[in-house]
């Protein structure tokens, strides 16, 4: 009798055996294919991202299709060089990234208070309407800063942009609009081309002489990067003239 009872518990403790090893191995089986699932997903991801990814020529191309306008109404680029990007700028070891429109260079009145516009549809990233103007003592440290180190960080770039605000176009294109006066309380969300992001003025420069510095970001990089002033109207021309 003993022996039939320790048979049958051999036998259920076999069953049992194999049941916990069919559990295992569905598991292990299970994890695998998630995995493989979850590596599959973001392999596919990455392709996507790949296949997205626009040539330079390709964003000038859908930055052209956006028929943008130039962000102060009546205006021109500037004859000077000194106004375009590139442009030396000995005071902080580092060189211009964008257009500047001063009075009697763009053919149109700019003065404190000037309103700046969109230069396409986008949307607002960013809207700095809380802004501190800097303290001269705080400013003249940066600027020291970058002598020590011979170059710009882009940290205090972006203190001496001053009062700014920054629009997406879509396609890895970046607008700023900088040193400005004033920006439209709650300005956010969806923006139309041609609509106010703010007013000329001269926040987080030295001199506080009214001006509009504005930026056409591609990816990382300003627009005209690494090119020469030739290059850097040809460039402009193609995109805002018509």
């Amino acid at each position: 009798m003993n022996q039939r009872k320790q048979d049958l518990t051999i036998v259920k403790m076999s069953e049992w055996m194999v049941m916990v090893f069919f559990l295992i191995n569905f598991c292990i089986n299970c994890t695998d294919d998630v995995g493989n699932k979850r590596k599959m997903e973001t392999d596919s991801e990455e392709k996507e991202v790949i296949e997205e990814k626009m040539s330079f020529r390709e964003q000038i191309d859908a930055l052209k299709q956006m028929s943008p306008i130039l962000p102060i109404e009546g205006s021109f680029v500037s004859q000077n060089d000194n106004h375009l990007p590139n442009a030396p700028r000995e005071y902080r070891h580092g060189f211009h990234e964008g257009l500047d429109f001063y009075n009697g260079f763009c053919g149109a009145k700019i003065e404190n208070g000037t309103p700046v516009v969109a230069i396409s549809d986008g949307e607002i990233i960013r809207a700095d309407t809380n802004y501190i103007e800097i303290e001269p003592e705080k400013r003249e440290k940066l600027l020291k800063e970058t002598h020590s180190i011979g170059f710009t960080p882009d940290s205090t770039l972006d203190v001496l942009r001053g009062r700014q605000v920054w629009i997406d176009h879509g396609c890895g294109i970046v607008t700023r609009y900088c040193h400005l006066s004033l920006i439209p309380s709650g300005l956010k969300g969806r923006i139309r081309k041609g609509e106010i992001v703010g007013f000329v003025g001269g926040s987080g420069t030295k001199s506080k002489i009214p001006h509009l510095h504005f930026e056409v970001r591609i990816d990382k990089y300003y627009l005209g990067k690494n090119k020469n002033v030739d290059e850097i109207r040809k460039l402009i021309k193609e995109i805002f003239e018509r």
